[in-house]
C-alpha cells in the first residue's frame, strides 16, 4: 500500500485559461476580450498552438482558430481570487458573443505557478 504524504501546500487561485474558438487574428480576439471583460482578471496572454501572439507575438505566426486566452489578476487588485471571479468572466465574455470550448484554473503551489507558460511569454 502507498504511503500518503503528510505534507501541505499552500494552493493559491491565481488565473484561468479560457480557451475560444474564432476565425479572427490575435489582436482582433484581444480587443473584443479586453472590452468584453469587467471583472478583477485581466487578459495577460493570447497564445495559438502554444506560442504566445498577443501582446507582441511575431506576425508571422500560423494560427488556428482555436486560442487560448490567459486572464490573470489584476496587480492593483490585491483581493484574492474564487471561483465566483472566473464565472463572472466567462459570462461576460459569453454575452459577447465569445465562443469559449473551456477553462483551466490556474493555480500556485507554495508561490510556484502549477501551470506552464505560452513559448515567448
Amino acid at each position: 500500500r502507498p504511503r500518503q504524504s503528510t505534507v501541505r501546500h499552500q494552493r493559491e487561485l491565481v488565473g484561468v485559461d479560457i480557451f475560444v474558438q474564432a476565425r479572427t487574428d490575435a489582436s482582433t480576439l484581444a480587443r473584443q476580450l479586453l472590452a468584453a471583460s469587467d471583472t478583477k482578471l485581466t487578459l495577460s496572454m493570447i497564445s495559438n498552438r502554444g506560442v504566445q501572439v498577443w501582446p507582441e507575438g511575431a506576425p508571422e505566426t500560423f494560427c488556428t482558430d482555436h486560442w487560448r486566452c490567459r486572464f490573470t489578476l489584476a496587480p492593483a487588485d490585491g483581493a484574492p481570487l474564487c471561483n465566483r471571479d472566473i464565472f463572472h468572466l466567462a459570462t461576460d465574455l459569453d454575452a459577447a458573443g465569445v465562443d469559449i470550448v473551456k477553462t483551466e484554473h490556474l493555480y500556485e503551489f507554495d508561490g510556484k505557478p502549477g501551470f506552464s507558460k505560452g513559448q515567448g511569454q
